[in-house]
């Protein structure tokens, strides 16, 4: 749980302060991305600074007719922006507590989530239940449920939820900040919230991205041997119920999966990937990130996904295509290859 106020935020980060004392007593106790900050969370906004007025953010933004609706309790924007603020406050924002214009909204968050996060936030104490069996050579600092089984050498990191009835084999690694549902089996060499692979260009360095969201996962999901999920970056990893992964799966940061989904193995799907309800990987398929797979869609074997899928339909080859297509392709490049 965070817990800071405005004006230690704006004092530790060097940025001006307003003088109403009661204003930056404000308490902050979250973050999230913009589409689903509340009243209390830090977000950020990276604009469009070609056009000002027209307000078509890229990654963390949102469109115009959502911008009105935006809410936080701090939000960085672009300096090109600060003509629209005062003292804090902006006309463009009416639902957010604090606007604040900086040279780079996006190091700005990351900035904030290394000062106020990765050092201070503080977790619940471990707990574990007295139904559940810890195996003597496993790490157990997290909060573990009735008739939980945590086999040999696995690692549960505190600000881990583990969820009733939930099994993990061995040698399996929950990191901080992840919730896992109830009946849920982890096989071994499973690992589920390590930082994603991310990075950004800031003053002509490439930096780290930390991924402080976590991961959520549902009731009665199965995840094979050496698969991982890693944590997202301002918004949580996200696993619905009742899906099942082969071994060898990565779910990058930032996805959202739906419920009833299945990838078979060495599958995987690049970061901030939406996967809806009923979706089917066969082996090896990959998927490119920022891309959305529609309900119900099946992906035979060996396949890219390079652009969103519609839903209800059947893909193959690569990049992916409706399977019909695909197999009419093939049959008349064997065709041309005789001649």
């Amino acid at each position: 749980m965070l817990s800071v106020t405005l004006s230690e935020v704006l004092k530790q980060m060097n940025f001006i302060m307003p003088s109403d004392e009661g204003f930056l007593n404000f308490e902050l106790t979250g973050f999230s991305s913009l589409d689903r900050a509340g009243s209390h969370d830090v977000s950020f906004w990276t604009g469009d600074e070609k056009t000002e007025t027209g307000l078509a953010g890229n990654a963390g933004g949102v469109s115009a007719s959502a911008f009105a609706g935006v809410c936080a309790g701090l939000l960085f924007v672009p300096k090109v922006y600060e003509k629209y603020c005062v003292n804090g406050r902006s006309e463009l924002l009416p639902n957010v507590h604090f606007v604040c214009p900086v040279e780079n909204p996006y190091h700005a968050m990351v900035t904030f989530l290394r000062e106020f996060v990765e050092c201070r936030e503080v977790f619940e104490p471990t707990r574990i239940a007295a139904t559940a069996h810890v195996h003597a050579s496993a790490v157990v600092e997290g909060v573990v449920g009735e008739n939980v089984v945590v086999g040999p050498n696995c690692v549960v990191m505190k600000g881990a939820t583990i969820g009733a009835g939930t099994v993990l084999e061995a040698n399996v690694t929950v990191y901080p900040r992840v919730t896992i549902g109830e009946d849920c089996v982890f096989q071994a060499g499973s690992v589920i919230g390590p930082r994603g692979f991310g990075f950004y260009e800031y003053k002509g360095k490439r930096r780290m991205v930390p991924h402080l969201a976590g991961v959520r996962i549902g009731n009665r999901c199965s995840f094979s041997a050496n698969d991982v999920v890693a944590a997202g970056f301002v918004s949580p990893t996200v696993i619905g119920d009742d899906c099942h992964f082969d071994t060898f799966v990565q779910i990058a940061h930032n996805c959202v999966l739906g419920n009833n989904i299945f990838f078979a193995s060495q599958s995987g799907v690049a970061g901030s990937v939406t996967v809806e309800d009923d979706v089917e990987f066969a082996g090896g398929v990959q998927s490119a990130g920022h891309l959305t797979i529609g309900k119900g869609v099946k992906v035979a074997a060996k396949a890219g996904v390079t652009k969103s899928l519609k839903a209800g339909k059947v893909y193959a080859g690569y990049p992916a295509e409706e399977i019909d297509v695909w197999r009419r392709s093939v049959v008349k490049l064997r065709m041309m290859g005789k001649k």
